[in-house]
């Protein structure tokens, strides 16, 4: 017993000691291990893509699209979209990429071209324009789950696959429907 008092409890004091002195306990940040060139191209590339189609598919939803095939579509796009942002930043964040801001230049001529139309030939343009979109969606995606190294941004292109080839098929109808020519 006289043991545990004379070793233990100085032992306790000091650590208590210690600890006060020390200010609080903190984890050091975690850091990833660097990320494969071509993967943080595809998070920064698939980011651009998902921001086109939000704010593309928002003026199909809100007020520019005539039909109601678009009108429809545009608003599922932009709601899938953003899901498939949100998972793609937390992923970004957790591998330590930063992501560009904005669309990429020739997203957002598309875009800007999108905005002076509406009615008929708003829904004219929107679908050739999706088609292209989501064809170079497909292609990136499809070319990260063949060849990326990260197992999170794999698993990442892997879910959003069907929902951008979903969305391709669907687009193929509302051509057909609206008798647009797309080539």
């Amino acid at each position: 017993m006289r043991f545990l008092r004379n070793i233990c409890l100085p032992a306790a004091a000091l650590a208590a000691a210690l600890l006060a002195t020390a200010g609080p306990v903190t984890a050091a940040p975690v850091t990833a291990a660097p990320i494969a060139p071509q993967d943080a191209a595809y998070l920064a590339v698939a980011h651009q893509a998902n921001l086109s189609e939000i704010a593309v598919n928002n003026l199909a939803a809100t007020h520019q699209g005539a039909s109601v095939i678009v009108v429809q579509l545009g608003a599922e796009f932009k709601a899938d979209h953003q899901k498939l942002d949100d998972a793609l930043q937390s992923v970004a964040q957790q591998q330590g990429v930063a992501l560009p801001a904005r669309m990429n230049t020739e997203q957002q001529a598309d875009f800007q071209k999108m905005v002076l139309l509406e009615g008929a030939l708003f829904d004219q343009a929107w679908v050739p324009s999706q088609l292209k979109a989501h064809e170079a969606a497909m292609a990136a995606t499809e070319a990260e789950i063949a060849t990326g190294k990260d197992p999170a941004v794999v698993q990442l292109a892997k879910d959003a696959l069907p929902v951008i080839a979903e969305h391709h098929q669907q687009l193929i109808s509302a051509a057909s429907e609206l008798n647009v020519l797309v080539g």
